[in-house]
């Protein structure tokens, strides 16, 4: 039974909508049983195998092999309603073992591969997982000593290599291939017994726990139902965004929420995902794949943009075509953004660069992409326009893990620069007195496990408390402007909005990987920066310095590049959010130091109170607003 703020409104939806909703799947092993009914013998994955070969699978073969695997589980014992816990990259073995557990009516609780050990202690502990999917034996001695999974979980399973060593003699260890043999005994001797946990699980029933990032305390449990996923696939895929022709790249870790999230939105629609979780091969892989779409995180789409501008050489008559075609494109960004048509000249020169530049980036991540989907954190409005420039639409979505991950998004044929859509179809949303957003609908969690107390208060009234504050306008779509924790106030009582800050220094430059400002009761901005290790090697290799990352750190002439990029971050900030003064960091902030989370988000807490000799050492003897230029201690 749904809880009120689970509650769907279908009054103001289409017809064809209403009823997608209303005949929803009632759990994820049926929605797999649904589609590959209808299409058994298309194509509905693309994987690369061990040579880095792509393969495909129909969607027929999927759903067998995905009951040979929950088969498989059965036989080596592991019961229905328990907890799995899978810590590995993005690959087709994870995805068949994700499903397989929900198909036997038990628990995937999700864990990034680069979790720290602390937070992993926790994560197996609270969600009293009895079983652990593990990439590698690498991986596995990285997390075998860990108290709670030393002690209470009774199958490990890995899903690449044999093992060897010490591990060889650990009866709880089972490899992909003896999972699999399992399977094939049990079906034999059970041949109905998948189908009957199949049909026997509720929309209501946990489907996975994913244990939130964390930045300002330990993790957060969050439940996630069989409805919770179905209703993402159902809401979205019947929202005529995606169709069976497309083929959606996806590397994004499935210990998101975003991740499985779109796999549903795959499954309802019928088209192909391809699936590599390996980021290096991003761009090789587009190329090989040809997808029609891509979701990501800003900084991925960052890195595509700082690729293409640095490709070529400055003062090559490469580099002076590439600046005008760029020209060009951003005097037709008011006409092509609004749909208007261009004066004669204007469009015949954006149609030559389109042939001789655009094109070409476009080629690069395959040719054929229909549009990118730009999630996790705030889209900077300049890198929109440039691939927008380019005539890819890069379209932002919201979301958190609480609401399934994808609660709004632009659609290609329906989208508003500078907002994060519209809500998904069935949701609601209204704006409390504080400006926070409160969400009601089918993506809402369940509950936080074990924490009623956090689960009432974050749903209080019926409401889910999302913590970010924004707007509705009157078409319907959505825009966030911050987070309710994260405002800082200046000694000159002005609000800085440190997300605001910190994305217009990394979106301003390649150079820029992390960024932390700094400010609260200060009398100016600072911010400490984090650089690109692979940017600082191309800049010391342009500028025939040979030295190491932290030696260049050091350079004169590194840091006056970078004030010259923070300056032209601060022309996107008001004066009193602009950054005055600024420090490097040693290195960027990771996982396994405990600065970020395994999704790369950074925790400021942590981080202000690690560096808080730093941060002295920027303020003290400054003047009252700092330098006219930002400048480095």
């Amino acid at each position: 039974m749904a809880l009120d703020y689970q509650q769907l409104d279908l009054e103001s939806l289409s017809p064809q909508l209403r009823e997608a909703l209303e005949n929803r799947w009632p759990n994820v092993g049926s929605a797999l049983d649904t589609r590959a009914e209808a299409t058994p013998d298309v194509v509905g994955w693309m994987y690369p195998d061990e040579n880095d070969e792509w393969q495909e699978l129909s969607w027929k073969d999927f759903r067998d092999r995905t009951h040979l695997v929950a088969a498989g589980l059965l036989g080596i014992g592991i019961e229905p309603r328990s907890t799995v816990a899978i810590s590995a990259n993005t690959s087709i073995r994870w995805v068949l073992t994700d499903f397989a557990v929900n198909c036997i009516a038990a628990v995937t609780c999700a864990i990034y591969p680069n979790t720290h050990a602390n937070d992993v202690q926790f994560i197996v502990s609270d969600s009293e997982a009895s079983a652990l999917v593990v990439e590698s034996q690498q991986l596995l001695e990285k997390m075998i000593h860990i108290p709670a999974i030393e002690h209470n979980v009774k199958r490990i399973i890995i899903l690449n290599g044999g093992v060897s060593g010490e591990y060889a003699h650990d009866e709880r260890i089972v490899t992909w291939d003896s999972l699999i043999a399992a399977g094939e005994r049990f079906q034999a001797d059970n041949p109905g017994r998948v189908r009957e946990l199949i049909n026997s699980t509720q929309r209501d029933d946990l489907a996975t726990i994913i244990y939130t990032s964390g930045t300002t305390g330990r993790p957060k449990g969050v439940e996630l139902t069989h409805d919770n996923w179905i209703y993402e696939g159902t809401a979205w895929g019947a929202n005529d965004t995606l169709y069976p022709t497309d083929i959606h790249y996806i590397w994004l870790p499935l210990t998101h929420a975003f991740g499985k999230a779109m796999l549903l939105v795959d499954i309802y629609t019928g088209c192909v995902t391809a699936l590599d979780g390996r980021v290096a091969k991003i761009v090789e892989n587009m190329a090989k794949v040809k997808p029609t779409l891509m979701c990501g995180v800003p900084r991925v789409f960052e890195k595509v943009r700082a690729g293409t501008e640095n490709a070529a050489k400055p003062g090559t008559p490469k580099a002076a075509l590439l600046k005008h075609a760029m020209k060009v494109a951003e005097k037709s960004f008011p006409y092509r953004s609004q749909g208007k048509p261009m004066p004669a000249l204007l469009a015949a020169q954006y149609k030559l660069f389109d042939k001789l530049a655009y094109s070409t980036i476009r080629n690069l991540l395959g040719g054929r992409l229909r549009f990118l989907v730009s999630g996790s954190a705030r889209l900077d409005p300049d890198l929109q326009k440039w691939f927008f420039n380019i005539g890819i639409k890069l379209l932002e979505g919201y979301g958190v893990t609480e609401t399934c991950a994808v609660t709004t998004y632009n659609r290609p044929q329906d989208f508003n620069f500078g907002t994060v859509g519209k809500l998904a179809p069935g949701t609601t949303a209204r704006i409390a007195e504080n400006g926070e957003i409160l969400l009601r609908g089918g993506g809402v969690m369940r509950a936080y496990h074990h924490d009623p107390e956090l689960t009432a208060v974050m749903t209080e009234g019926g409401w889910f408390h999302t913590g970010d504050v924004g707007s509705i306008d009157d078409e319907g779509y959505v825009r966030i402007t911050d987070r309710i924790k994260d405002v800082m106030k200046s000694s000159n009582g002005k609000f800085i909005s440190p997300a605001a800050v910190e994305g217009a220094l990394t979106s301003s430059s390649a150079a820029i990987s992390q960024a932390v400002a700094v400010g609260e009761g200060r009398k100016f901005v600072a911010a400490l920066i984090a650089l690109d290790p692979d940017w600082v090697a191309q800049w010391a290799k342009l500028n025939g310095f040979a030295v190491s990352y932290s030696e260049a750190l050091t350079m004169p002439e590194l840091r006056r590049t970078l004030q010259e990029e923070v300056q032209q971050a601060n022309k996107k900030l008001s004066r009193w959010e602009q950054v005055k003064r600024f420090a490097f960091l040693p290195g960027e902030m990771t996982a396994e130091d405990g600065t970020a989370t395994p999704t790369s988000k950074v925790k400021r807490r942590l981080v202000i109170e690690k560096y808080a000799e730093l941060i002295e050492k920027i303020y003290a003897g400054a003047e009252l607003w700092g330098p006219a230029n930002p400048s480095f201690i």
